[in-house]
């Protein structure tokens, strides 16, 4: 299998995904056994020039978020790439926030395994492990069933195409018990590259600057955060403030978000917003920083962004709920700890960080080497085997794995770059 595509959001683009989907790409484009990579990517909105990538990776811009006829353009671009087999990288969102859009290109992996490409998914998040009172759908309990509904469907028949791979224990529980998949197999999320030039300068070097990152306005919302910095900042001098670093962009289905409220906190300046984070300015955004705040009121998925300030050095605070304990307790990650959904927590969380630079720097060096634990090089090397099996239709090996995740990392590591 020497020319593949990989069917993802892909930046400059700001699609969900978008980085994880880079760093992907990067690490096939690193194998000496891969000749082609044509990446079916999404369209968008903007004069940034598409990224400077290895001679042997081609970018087909193709569909666009919330089009019901995506799965036919990615299906088309496929079918005249001429490519040996394809890669999904998806989350229930990634097609479309409406229902019919999302729902039909999730169906499009299995299309393409039935019209003779092999098919893969990674899929960062399922419907099942998603408490969709807090998501966009909070005001419509009807959509929120037929979602529920309607998913099952989706989930059954995306386990139709070539395998899928989920990056949380949990979210490979729920597809054994509920689904009794067979194709189904957990691979570690991956760490993202360093690049060779960045410092990581200790916590007690670096400013009292907080960041947040992510798509706000749903599930991710800022009032809280903001509330807590404001609070402890009332007593604090003038230089022992802390500053607030906003990283990202609206969700889509909260258009304005962001833009009001900055509008609302523009007279303070120790509130920043940032707006979209680039790749090349991810390392900066992280390593300016003693601290990350995660204030969801719901996960839905193995959160990229949280690897990202691991890797970078910078602790996390995070409420103890749904995937966070997922990676608390199963991949083992540490951080300031706060319950959900409680400012007064959040705030002892960052005054604890603030505080106590010894303890943050811990977390730290914990979690950096808890994330390069598992590289985006090694997560190519699973989904390579896996594509290769479902060419030949070979898993029995795989299903009678006790632990399907750490048998296809030997698998992978026995196969030379």
């Amino acid at each position: 299998m020497k020319t593949i595509a990989i069917v993802t959001a892909f930046p400059p683009s700001a699609g969900s995904l978008n980085e994880y989907g880079l760093h992907l790409v990067n690490a096939f484009a690193a194998r000496s056994d891969i000749k082609k990579i044509i990446v079916i990517a999404d369209k968008y909105k903007g004069e940034a020039p598409e990224l400077d990538l290895d001679p042997k990776v081609e970018v087909k811009r193709v569909w666009r978020f919330n089009d019901p006829r995506a799965g036919i353009h990615i299906l088309r671009a496929l079918r005249t790439s001429q490519v040996e087999g394809a890669l999904y990288n998806l989350q229930t969102a990634s097609f479309g926030d409406s229902e019919i859009p999302a729902a039909l290109g999730l169906l499009t992996p299995t299309v393409s395994q039935k019209t003779g490409i092999p098919s893969g998914v990674i899929m960062h998040n399922l419907v099942e492990a998603v408490d969709l009172s807090k998501t966009n759908l909070a005001k419509s309990p009807f959509r929120q069933k037929l979602v529920v509904a309607a998913s099952y469907f989706v989930t059954k028949t995306m386990l139709m195409s070539g395998f899928m791979t989920v990056t949380l224990d949990s979210f490979w529980d729920i597809l054994k018990e509920k689904y009794k998949a067979k194709n189904a197999f957990m691979v570690p999320h991956g760490s993202f590259p360093l690049a060779t030039d960045i410092q990581i300068p200790d916590l007690v070097n670096r400013p009292n600057v907080i960041v947040t990152m992510g798509k706000f306005g749903t599930y991710k919302r800022l009032e809280r955060t903001i509330g807590a910095i404001k609070n402890l900042n009332l007593s604090r001098t003038e230089s022992q403030k802390i500053r607030l670093v906003i990283g990202g962009s609206d969700h889509p289905a909260t258009p304005g978000y962001l833009k009001s409220l900055e509008n609302e906190h523009k007279a303070d300046a120790n509130i920043m917003f940032h707006g979209y984070v680039a790749e090349e300015d991810v390392a900066p955004f992280f390593t300016q920083a003693k601290l990350a705040i995660f204030d969801y009121d719901s996960t839905t998925g193995s959160s990229g962004v949280l690897h990202q300030a691991a890797i970078y050095g910078t602790p996390a605070a995070y409420p103890m709920m749904g995937d966070f304990i997922d990676v608390t307790e199963r991949e083992g990650l540490r951080g300031f700890n706060f319950t959900p959904l409680d400012q007064k927590a959040l705030e002892n969380s960052i005054s604890r960080c603030i505080e106590d630079p010894a303890l943050g720097q811990s977390f730290a060096d914990s979690n950096r080497d808890v994330s390069t634990g598992v590289t985006m090089h090694t997560v190519a090397s699973i989904q390579l085997q896996l594509l290769r099996k479902t060419k030949i239709g070979n898993f029995n090996a795989l299903r009678r794995a006790k632990n399907s995740a750490l048998r296809l990392q030997e698998i992978s590591c026995s196969t030379p770059n």
